[in-house]
């Protein structure tokens, strides 16, 4: 098995993953691996499901189910199959559609099941793009499609690195708030792919008939990477405009403290677990000690260097 590092967590695996993971360190804290075998062979449709996504596919199913049996915890993705959850450990159960289709695998397992994993040991996932500023990290949080990963590439381009794309842990320590890394990879949108990075129709889809491109980051790829975790400096709750200057304006505690449970990652996931309270605590605090704003700027990227240089001001 190899050992990688993302989110804070060393990593044990067998699976060849495709995305850009960076080495970790042994013992792993979390051992990641694939069986043929079915879960509960066929129990798992009797149970009632915890938590059933909004979300359906094109056969009208729920595109994701969580179940409890005993004293696991078992994730159904339909287009995927079963993440099967224990305190130390996660095994993928592959539908038969998905046996060979890392984009299938990688995208739950890299997204909610890690989220929800976490989620489990007290540290809240925010759904945010982070840089690191001066030995601090800057975080961009929005909506699908809201622009916090272009955010992130124009801060990237000005000269800050990478921390964390589309889902970033949020640890306390003693009182004081850490940006945990992601990995050095990026998603982006055609649109964002063309701005940014040369040849990027070369580059692979994230997911097999879908649109993001992966973007590695780092050496041979598109900017720079950090690593390691970061004080949390700001968060900028982003909402992208039709013209219009660019508006950079605090948001009181109260309201800071809803726009980071909207922003979180999964919440109706966290809600259905009962895991919410103790997420509640906690970025009820993180509104109170560090700075939200709400950042307004003009779609399209002719602007984005302008956005960062503001943003770097506001940081120094």
């Amino acid at each position: 098995m190899q050992t990688y590092r993302l989110f804070g967590i060393d990593l044990a695996s067998d699976y060849p993953f495709v995305s850009r993971l960076l080495p970790g360190r042994a013992p792993a804290e979390l051992t990641f691996t694939l069986t043929p075998e079915p879960v509960l062979s066929g129990l798992l449709e009797e149970l009632q499901p915890v938590y059933s996504s909004h979300i359906r596919t094109a056969e009208g199913d729920s595109a994701a189910r969580l179940y409890r049996f005993g004293g696991s915890e078992i994730f159904r993705f339909t287009a995927t199959g079963d993440f099967v959850l224990g305190s130390q450990w996660i095994t993928c159960h592959p539908a038969p559609q998905a046996a060979g289709r890392s984009d299938l695998i990688e995208s739950p397992l890299l997204g909610p099941v890690l989220s929800y994993w976490l989620e489990r040991r007290g540290i809240p996932t925010l759904h945010a793009s982070a840089v690191a500023v001066g030995g601090r990290a800057v975080a961009f949080l929005s909506r699908q499609e809201g622009g916090k990963s272009g955010l992130a590439a124009a801060m990237m381009q000005a000269g800050c690195s990478l921390l964390a794309d589309d889902l970033l842990p949020i640890e306390e320590l003693a009182g004081a708030f850490h940006a945990r890394p992601g990995y050095p990879q990026m998603r982006m949108w055609p649109d964002e792919a063309a701005h940014f990075v040369e040849r990027w129709k070369a580059l692979p889809f994230v997911r097999e008939g879908g649109l993001k491109r992966r973007v590695p980051v780092g050496e041979d790829g598109f900017g720079r990477f950090h690593g390691s975790a970061l004080p949390l400096a700001c968060l900028y709750v982003a909402e992208r405009c039709n013209g219009g200057p660019i508006e950079v304006g605090e948001i009181a505690p109260r309201d800071a403290f809803i726009e980071l449970v909207r922003r979180s990652f999964a919440p109706h996931l966290v809600e259905a677990a009962g895991l919410q309270p103790a997420r509640f605590d906690l970025l009820g605090r993180l509104a109170q000690q560090i700075p939200v704003r709400r950042l307004r700027y003009p779609s399209g990227f002719e602007r984005l260097p302008e956005v960062a240089e503001i943003l770097l001001r506001q940081a120094g």
